[in-house]
């Protein structure tokens, strides 16, 4: 059986397989390989997929000749990586539902008539993971998650969020940007962003970090009012 990165067992064995093979060749099977599956012969989903990934080992064969790069030792390091990738991603789309939750529990409570969605909001190349609407207007929730704040990495994610909140200014839309990272050192006073919520906590700690949340998103209660 194999496992995605919160160790929870895959429904599909094909799908599985699909991601076992792909990460194995050192590629992404969603980002990079699922938008050629419809240019790619095949009856099934399945043999597309299967023609697809033998191509990919076509093209690293003659990149990896030595043995030893496809021993098991070799293989486990590889799925180690990508596990870790894998459990960070899940990690994020958690915290995500737990601020759609806590929204919605909150309106409710308050009697506020606010639409939280459901899916994330693309504008230009910047994704927006929740959103609150009123009649008057929405505010774009960016949920930004990072367990450590190493190297060049910790650079890259103040980037990401500082560019976030500028594309969303630029189109006409308040940004709310949740940040959860221990040990971040982001100046928010230099965004076009008037509120903020940074929980300085390990995204591990899933229970402590829903109670902040709660906590933090009832002190906006003023400003999710206006949009009514």
């Amino acid at each position: 059986r194999l496992f995605d990165g919160l160790s929870r067992p895959y429904a599909s064995t094909r799908k599985a397989k699909w991601y076992f093979l792909a990460w194995l060749f050192r590629d992404a099977p969603v980002q990079r390989l699922q938008p050629l599956l419809a240019h790619v012969p095949g009856e099934t989903m399945g043999e597309r997929q299967a023609a697809l990934i033998n191509e990919v080992r076509k093209f690293v064969a003659p990149l990896l000749p030595d043995p030893a790069s496809w021993s098991w030792a070799a293989v486990s390091e590889v799925m180690l990586s990508r596990l870790e990738g894998s459990r960070r991603a899940l990690k994020g789309a958690l915290f995500e539902s737990v601020v759609r939750r806590s929204l919605d529990e909150l309106f409710k409570a308050e009697g506020l008539s606010l639409t939280v969605g459901k899916r994330e909001l693309r504008l230009h190349d910047e994704t927006y993971d929740v959103q609150v609407s009123g009649p008057r207007t929405t505010i774009l929730i960016p949920v930004k998650t990072r367990e450590t704040m190493g190297g060049g990495h910790a650079n890259l994610f103040t980037r990401d969020i500082f560019k976030s909140i500028s594309v969303a200014a630029e189109h006409g839309y308040e940004a709310i940007p949740i940040v959860i990272a221990e040990s971040w050192r982001g100046d928010f006073t230099s965004l076009p962003c008037e509120h903020y919520i940074h929980i300085p906590a390990n995204p591990n700690q899933t229970i402590q970090i829903a109670e902040s949340l709660a906590e933090e998103l009832r002190k906006l209660l003023p400003v999710f009012r206006r949009l009514l």
